[in-house]
């Protein structure tokens, strides 16, 4: 006796699926782009405040 695997349910189609999902990749691109560049000033006030030093 053979088996089928079972159809995966069957959604209605959204309207705005995408504008949501496309909100959030930009607020959190624009976040991990923020925090790129106050970790790279924090290098590179260490590295200025290492120079200061000699």
């Amino acid at each position: 006796m053979a088996t089928t695997a079972p159809h995966p349910p069957r959604y209605a189609q959204s309207t705005d699926g995408g504008k949501r999902t496309d909100r959030r990749v930009a607020v959190r691109v624009f976040v991990y782009m923020a925090a790129a560049h106050v970790f790279g000033g924090f290098l590179y006030l260490l590295f200025w405040l290492g120079a200061q030093r000699h």
